[in-house]
């Protein structure tokens, strides 16, 4: 939970000086597929990552790829 109350903290402050500087770039928080389908999962999370947002990059660790955008 503390690595993803600080991950979300970056993720909101980066977007909000992106968007305060007119910088027309899309952020994504980027998560091992195991976290995403693990902890994610949880409803309170999905409801946090509803509420603020969020768009994902999910990735596999071990094979060094990209498995799913979420935008």
């Amino acid at each position: 939970m503390r690595d993803f109350e600080n991950a979300l903290g970056q993720y909101i402050l980066y977007r909000d000086i992106l968007q305060l500087a007119n910088k027309n770039y899309k952020i994504y928080l980027a998560i091992r597929d195991t976290v995403f389908d693990t902890f994610f999962q949880r409803k309170s999370i999905q409801a946090v990552v509803k509420l603020q947002q969020i768009e994902f990059i999910i990735f596999n660790n071990e094979r060094e790829e990209i498995t799913l955008w979420i935008h």
